[in-house]
């Protein structure tokens, strides 16, 4: 595929003289004259003089002409324009590639976006927007932008004293930029960079920030904002140590209140042995009753003698009024090895599960109980006798024995999970007053 024909056009601008390049000729309405900032029309073979200006063009962190190459695609710099509203000054460059068009690049205070024209509009509904199914919000006010400066050339009709009104709205790094004038209104999607990204493929010096716009000694627009959030920011670090007591009052308050909730306390005690590589079914550790409408029974297994084993616990409360079975499955497992970082062990030989919304009544409990040994039961290759190993599956004399495990059931116990959320929910405050204080610090 060719590129499309653009030859470029020398001119001479009639106002000072200066020898200008067309860089899209056949496009280009309007040339800003590097040199002096004249409006000139290249729309016809004849250059005229639409605005004389008598100014050299500075301020611009990108010349005219220069390429760079964004989103694996190279772009020529042709147009530059300085605009400002009631609070801040930014700068506009319109880029080209020949095959994808028109793009924008936005620079404020050297933070840059990357604009796309929008061939269709939005949805707009109030301070938000919906474009291709993302909602975008109002960031402020819209306000009336003038255009200061303007070098280069573009594919419409722009000169200096411009006006549009000018509103953005955000989505994560993303914004889309509405710009009403005279009954038309255009929506360009911007793109955050990220930082040093323009400066690397134009080969360009980060720009220094240009000095936010003061009346006397009151800040205003940005800067105004920016004082404020430090010292809301300030105001939120002093008040971290109150944050923190009301929090921790907060957790004392609720766990004394789900221990209230739980009710009288109910405990079965019992041991048992688990057997190797097969499973000892309907243990009875004992039976509780739960007094409250509804409470919360956990099970805590303890086995201290695992070593590269785990138990299957397979729990059950059965009610004496119903004969309904309750079931949770429970495990215990440790593991301990040495590799080339040293020695590590795995799991606990203590786990506890928890039933959830109990019902009043009696319950007798019940576990189903099987030990295992890791890598795998099968027994190693068997050197025993053949009585041996009809009498010892295999392990000969060897065959691990049984597991201890020793089984706690136990009511008016807390829900962990509840009470952990609560306590990340609780310590959300104060981490954002932090994060804030660091922020603009």
């Amino acid at each position: 595929m060719n590129a499309p024909k653009h030859a470029v056009r020398a001119v001479t601008c009639p106002s000072c003289g200066g020898t200008l390049e067309v860089r899209a000729a056949g496009w280009s309405v309007n040339l800003a004259c590097r040199y002096c900032g004249s409006i000139l029309d290249v729309s016809r073979p004849e250059v005229q003089l639409l605005e004389q200006h008598n100014r050299t063009a500075a301020g611009f962190a990108l010349p005219l002409g220069s390429r760079g190459r964004l989103f694996d695609t190279e772009w020529q710099v042709i147009g530059a324009l300085k605009r400002s509203d009631a609070w801040s000054t930014w700068r506009e460059y319109l880029l080209l590639n020949p095959y994808a068009g028109y793009r924008w690049l936005v620079e404020y205070e050297g933070d840059w976006k990357f604009g796309t024209m929008l061939l269709g509009r939005p949805e707009e509904n109030g301070k938000t927007v919906v474009w291709q199914g993302q909602r975008y919000r109002q960031e402020d006010e819209a306000a009336l932008a003038t255009t200061e400066t303007v070098i280069g050339e573009f594919y419409w009709r722009v000169s200096s004293g411009d006006r549009v009104l000018c509103a953005s709205y955000a989505s994560r790094d993303f914004t889309l930029s509405r710009e009403e004038a005279d009954g038309e209104v255009n929506w360009t999607h911007l793109a955050a960079l990220s930082g040093g990204h323009v400066e690397s493929a134009f080969g360009i010096l980060p720009p220094e920030p240009e000095e936010r716009r003061g009346s006397g000694d009151k800040a205003r627009g940005y800067a105004l904002f920016e004082a404020e959030a430090q010292a809301e920011a300030a105001r939120g670090v002093d008040d971290i140590p109150a944050m923190l007591g009301l929090s921790l009052l907060t957790l004392i308050a609720a766990l004394v209140l789900m221990l209230g909730f739980a009710g009288g306390s109910a405990e079965v005690r019992t041991d048992i042995e688990a057997p190797f590589a097969r499973t000892a079914e309907g243990i009875r550790l004992g039976s509780i009753t739960v007094n409250r409408p509804w409470q919360f029974v956990s099970v805590t297994a303890r086995a201290n003698t695992l070593d590269n084993q785990w138990v299957d616990l397979d729990y059950s409360l059965v009610d004496r009024a119903t004969g309904q079975s309750i079931d949770a499955y429970g495990l215990v497992e440790h593991y301990t090895g040495r590799d080339s970082d040293g020695a590590w062990s795995e799991g606990d030989t203590k786990a506890t599960i928890q039933f959830g919304h109990i019902r009043k009544g009696t319950y007798d409990v019940f576990v189903d109980a099987g030990a295992h040994r890791w890598p795998t039961d099968v027994p190693p290759v068997n050197t025993a006798s053949p009585w041996e190993a009809s009498t010892y599956g295999g392990w000969g004399e060897d065959r691990p024995g049984p597991v201890p495990v020793e089984v706690t059931v136990k009511t008016n116990t807390v829900p962990r999970g509840n009470f952990w959320t609560l306590c990340i929910l609780v310590a959300l405050m104060p981490a954002f007053a932090l994060y804030r204080g660091w922020k603009y610090r």
